[in-house]
């Protein structure tokens, strides 16, 4: 499968530089739930569509993020994987009929004309299947997801299961999805 990579400003925005030690102005109103329409962009999954559900229960702490920042320039990716194995789930993203994933980290941002720029990010879970035949997407154990709704929480976002993380030569963080485009996400809509 093929790679694609996202650098720069858009990598940035997507995770963890979104922190600067920047407070989080005006204070978001959480537990909050959201739902979308999933479209596969690329792939095996292209021109497939799934709703999902978007369940938002706290934020991170800017300490946290700081320090999961510094171990991702430190120690790397497993480092990174292994310092957020140690958070609680602050928040789940669950396709239609499914249990879903538990997300270890929120960040929310003041987005235009009262909206938000809402990042969830976890360590995704590694099946066995992935393990017992040594697949290469054991080496991509980060999920991302990004949400921009406006101020009455209707918008658009993306969903990229399958991510690997680091920092490249030039300090810029880079996010690379494994085989596919991430799945656009229409139609976000915030329920609660």
């Amino acid at each position: 499968m093929h790679k694609l990579r996202y650098f720069a400003v858009a990598a940035i925005l997507m995770f963890f530089a979104l922190s600067n030690g920047a407070a989080q102005e005006p204070t978001p109103s959480v537990p909050a739930q959201y739902s979308a329409t999933a479209f596969g962009q690329s792939g095996a999954a292209a021109g497939k569509s799934f709703g999902m559900s978007i369940y938002v229960d706290g934020v991170s702490a800017p300490g946290d993020i700081d320090e999961l920042i510094g171990t991702l320039q430190s120690k790397g990716q497993d480092g990174l994987v292994s310092a957020m194995e140690k958070l609680k789930d602050i928040g789940r993203v669950a396709p239609t009929g499914s249990v879903g994933t538990g997300m270890r980290v929120i960040l929310i941002r003041p987005g235009p004309d009262g909206g938000q720029h809402i990042v969830l990010a976890t360590n995704r879970p590694i099946t066995f299947r992935e393990l017992y035949n040594s697949t290469r997407s054991t080496q991509y154990p980060i999920g991302i997801v990004v949400l921009d709704v406006d101020k009455d929480g209707k918008g658009t976002g993306s969903f990229a299961p399958v991510c690997k993380v680091r920092f490249n030569k030039k300090k810029q963080l880079e996010i690379e999805h494994y085989g596919q485009k991430p799945f656009r996400l229409a139609n976000v809509k915030r329920e609660k």
